[in-house]
């Protein structure tokens, strides 16, 4: 838990996380001191009569209480400034491995949400217990018994017995709260998850007219949560009316047993009172230990959270052991095998070669591994094993950015980012109006965009919701074709297109990619028919390759996508 605050506080903000314990020690050192100097007031001013001496002692008192409170302001800020530094390096790097894994079966992006945000804030509030609670609690707990035991140390047996039955009952308390702050977390993400794709799924919802269905799951899981973060609470509740209970009677007793002693002339009145005031410090460490403990209870478990996602190890890229440049636009699968470690593979000993310049049809029921193949050669996954080539070098022995300014990728699922359309086409980074013009055209995209108030500088909203699925798929287009790249993928890239338009790109697409290297994923027949090369993956196997006529003779799957798509298909023809 420690380990993860020491590796994201850095600079100024390490300095201030142990600067801040250092300062809070002259806060308690001062509230310390009013107790044992009332006491002096009591007994050798005011019961003498010396108006100087009490004087004195009172200026005294005022000047540690403002001691105390610019030690305590500063010790805030300090503090307050290494958590939030922490948050923002924990968040940063979090995200950061969240982007850049690369293994099969990483976190569920629900969970992922919570422990950015709430496991954060809770590791956040974890440094500001440790640079101001956890130092103030012990210290005015420890230095409050031993100044009692030295004012007053005739009435020190009653913190004897008080203090070791606390001590077992909060570590007993400790003991059970943490799994049921565990489960607490665990129902966040529960909720988190539903709520998400209610809200993705908005639209389905009510299209199906299922509102209510959806409510009444939100509504279970909402109550989940409020049942196991009341069972959290309750867990802890007790402490603190406890604590109170024992350290009031503990005053009670001290006033009674101390007016004995006092009529004895056995003890001063002074140090009654000083010793019911160590008392109430005591109290108020006490209650303020139960805050820290509920606190931390709940800060272990967003540490185990957080380390879950940084064990995911970043997923760092392959040693480069050249960056060899590829000889061409070639590419070839040679014994590619992959899948997830729960399951069977998802790709089994795939073999084909595209000679550079030629177009790659990729077709195959849903699940039969198509996609997979497109995030093996961008390298979205580096756990497999075979080898895979573009232009004769192993992509594994290039850099990510080599793959990718080798490779650029049209996915069906078009998202967009929230900005502009030009943003979006050239996200991250560049090309001139000319070349937005290009793709655009090429992409059917050109028309749609100039009849928008602002043309490429129209705003897009999250995820492109204020563009229709056709043409959030023709500008996802665009963005593929706008760097020029020498290898295009696309992947279902227009399966939400009219096939109007469909042909149009196409035809377009023809054109542009002339002799340089495509691969066309669809589920539509004609989209891949005038490819040079096609393949068939059936149950994650390489089936059958060939031309469209070849297909044709050798292949039944494919016949019989022909036939279910195109109608009766003279096969001799």
């Amino acid at each position: 838990m420690f380990r993860i605050v020491m590796q994201h506080i850095h600079g100024k903000a390490r300095l201030f996380f142990f600067l801040a314990p250092l300062i809070m020690l002259g806060e308690v050192f001062s509230d310390l001191q009013q107790p044992t100097l009332m006491s002096q007031i009591i007994d050798q001013g005011l019961a003498k009569g010396d108006s100087s001496f009490v004087i004195h002692h009172a200026l005294l008192m005022l000047m540690f209480a403002v001691i105390g409170v610019t030690f305590g302001s500063s010790c805030g800020f300090l503090g307050s400034y290494a958590s939030l530094k922490m948050g923002e390096s924990l968040r940063s790097h979090m995200l950061e491995i969240a982007l850049k894994n690369r293994q099969a079966n990483g976190l569920a992006p629900a969970t992922l949400i919570t422990r950015i945000t709430n496991d954060v804030i809770q590791m956040q509030n974890l440094v500001m217990i440790v640079t101001r609670s956890m130092v103030r609690a012990p210290m005015l707990l420890l230095g409050g018994i031993v100044m009692s035991i030295i004012v007053c140390p005739d009435l020190a047996p009653i913190l004897l017995v008080i203090m070791p039955f606390l001590v077992i009952f909060i570590l007993l308390i400790v003991r059970r709260s943490i799994p049921k702050y565990t489960k607490m977390q665990q129902s966040v993400d529960q909720v988190n998850q539903v709520m998400r794709e209610n809200l993705q799924g908005a639209k389905t919802v009510k299209a199906y007219v299922l509102e209510n269905h959806q409510l009444e799951q939100f509504s279970r899981q909402n109550q989940e949560l409020q049942n196991n973060s009341q069972s959290a609470a309750m867990a802890t509740v007790i402490l603190s009316p406890i604590i109170q209970l024992m350290l009031n009677l503990g005053v009670v007793v001290a006033l009674a047993y101390g007016g004995d002693l006092a009529i004895s002339k056995t003890i001063s009145d002074g140090q009654i009172i000083a010793f019911v005031n160590y008392m109430i410090q005591i109290t108020s460490a006490m209650i303020m230990t139960v805050n820290i403990i509920t606190s931390f209870s709940r800060a272990i478990t967003s540490s185990a959270r957080v380390q879950d996602v940084l064990d995911e190890s970043e997923s760092e890229e392959l040693p480069v052991v050249n960056d060899e440049k590829p000889a061409d636009d070639s590419i070839s699968f040679k014994d590619v095998s992959f899948g997830y470690s729960t399951s069977k593979p998802i790709l089994d000993k795939v073999n084909f070669q595209i000679k550079s310049g030629q177009w790659l049809g990729i077709i195959g029921a849903t699940g039969s591994g198509k996609s997979s193949l497109i995030n093996l050669l961008t390298r979205q996954f580096d756990d497999y094993s075979g080898q895979i080539k573009i232009g004769g070098v192993n992509i594994q022995d290039m850099s990510l950015d080599s793959v990718h300014q080798e490779v650029a990728v049209a996915l069906q699922d078009s998202l967009l980012f929230s900005g502009t359309v030009k943003s979006n086409l050239i996200y991250g980074g560049a090309a001139s109006d000319t070349v937005l013009k290009r793709a655009t055209q090429v992409s059917q995209a050109f028309d749609f965009i100039q009849n928008l108030p602002k043309k490429y500088l129209a705003p897009v909203e999250q995820a492109g919701k204020n563009f229709s699925g056709g043409q959030r798929q023709r500008l996802n287009l665009s963005r593929a074709i706008v760097p020029n790249s020498k290898i295009l993928v696309l992947d279902d890239a227009t399966s939400a297109v009219d096939q109007s338009t469909n042909a149009q790109i196409k035809h377009n697409l023809k054109q542009l990619r002339t002799n340089k290297t495509t691969l066309i994923i669809s589920q539509r027949v004609t989209n891949v028919m005038d490819c040079d090369e096609i393949i068939v993956l059936e149950d994650g196997k390489l089936t059958a390759s060939g031309t469209h006529k070849e297909l044709l003779k050798k292949s039944s799957f494919y016949r019989s996508l022909i036939q279910t798509q195109l109608g009766d298909v003279d096969f001799d023809a």
